[in-house]
């Protein structure tokens, strides 16, 4: 029985954990923190809202909890502030099947002690470099699935994938109660998507807290130096909710009455979180003093800015890919050829058209992708399948999404299907 180390209980890491448990490896986790400290005294580390096709994994893999009583989404609802003197400009698009996001520190507290009856094994402790290689020395392959922390940085960020080097926004999360949602509207639970043009982007995602259950989790993606920066030093989530629903009131009024009653979960301390980082590609591995070698998964592979929604997914399938080629591999070696082969497999099955359509929704949008949201405006058919409907499986949306006669052609191809 080959021995797997993971560094790390998140999304990926315990996902890749179940998996290779099912298949029959000695597996182990290391942890900073105990199930139920991830539980009662840690911050979540993302909405993660998860598409259908995601929560499909966690169901295969018999930890799907949540899915009958999940504050699910049916969809998107996204406006585009209206230029001076213009009229903004609104797209609905609803998917075929729901999708949420669950409380993360609910679901790592739920994975863990399966994990353990299960027959993996769970160690409590941090693990520094030191450490590490020690783990190492112990496996026959190391994985470093430890999120956005200071551990991830030893595997070397890859220059040649890497778009930025400095966070494109500042960013933070706030739970609340007593949003009024948008159904009225638009007649179904959605993910609300409001893009003020330069101070930046505020959405709310349908979200199951691990006490409070169905409220929403607001996304703050704030350009450095803008009006809507203003969340990096709150003191508290209550002072965070202020904040937002002032910003709310200046920057997208036409969503004030939706959250004028909102305010923060007040009975758990630790429901926001603040703070930047630039979307970051890694190398396929990293290589400790000793000469073994550790491999990346999920966020510490590749770390995706919140915008696009893909942050979640991709730790959920980066782990069931690598978990599928660890049992291919069977006897072979665990060794530099392998990982760079399942790294480069990885991104050009997924993992870079979801950075590349992620990092599209950074920057200002591109003739092509203009066009696509003035289609999806007017057309429901339009935006449920060339737009929502692909924003689970990103390269669909390439080649045709870079290049605007490549655009107007695939639009016109589904008007004329009818």
């Amino acid at each position: 029985m080959r021995r797997i180390s993971i560094i790390g209980a998140g999304q990926a890491g315990l996902i890749l954990a179940h998996d290779l448990v099912r298949s029959g490896y000695d597996v182990t986790v290391y942890s900073d923190r105990t199930a139920q400290q991830w539980l009662d005294e840690s911050r979540p580390t993302g909405a993660a809202y998860l598409y259908a096709e995601t929560i499909d994994i966690e169901r295969d893999l018999g930890i799907d909890y949540w899915s009958e009583t999940m504050h699910a989404g049916h969809g998107f609802y996204i406006t585009f502030a209206p230029p001076p003197g213009g009229e903004a400009l609104t797209v609905v698009g609803r998917t075929a099947r729901p999708g949420a996001a669950v409380d993360q520190r609910s679901k790592f507290h739920l994975w863990m002690q399966e994990l353990e009856r299960r027959g993996g094994r769970i160690v409590v402790e941090p693990v520094s470099t030191a450490r590490l290689q020690e783990i190492a020395d112990s496996s026959d392959l190391t994985i470093l699935a430890a999120g956005k922390g200071e551990i991830g940085r030893l595997i070397p960020r890859d220059a040649t994938r890497s778009v930025y080097a400095e966070p494109q926004r500042h960013i933070a999360m706030v739970t609340v109660r007593n949003v009024r949602g948008w159904e009225d509207e638009i007649g179904f639970t959605a993910v609300r998507f409001s893009a003020l043009g330069p101070p930046g982007e505020v959405f709310w995602v349908p979200f199951t807290h691990k006490t409070a259950g169905a409220v929403w989790s607001a996304i703050i993606e704030a350009r450095p130096g803008g009006p809507l920066d203003v969340f990096l030093k709150c003191p508290s989530g209550e002072e965070a909710a202020t904040r937002l629903k002032r910003a709310i009131r200046e920057l997208a009024p036409w969503d004030h009455s939706h959250i004028e009653r909102m305010e923060y979960i007040s009975e758990d301390p630790h429901a926001w979180l603040s703070g930047a980082f630039p979307p970051t590609v890694r190398a396929a591995y990293g290589q400790l003093p000793t000469g073994r070698l550790v491999m990346p998964l999920g966020d510490t592979a590749i770390t995706f800015d919140p915008i696009g929604g893909q942050g979640g997914n991709n730790a959920s399938r980066h782990a069931r890919y690598v978990g599928q080629r660890i049992a291919e591999r069977a006897d072979g070696p665990f060794d530099a050829e392998w990982m760079t082969s399942v790294f480069d497999d990885y991104w050009e099955l997924h993992g870079g058209f979801a950075y590349k359509f992620n990092n599209m929704l950074l920057e200002p949008p591109t003739p092509a992708l203009m066009e696509l949201m003035l289609a999806c405006s007017s057309d429901r058919r339009i935006a449920d399948e060339l737009f929502v409907g692909n924003l689970a499986r990103p390269k669909a949306f390439f080649p045709w999404l870079d290049d605007l006669d490549a655009t107007r052609s695939t639009i016109e191809r589904l008007r004329h299907a009818r």
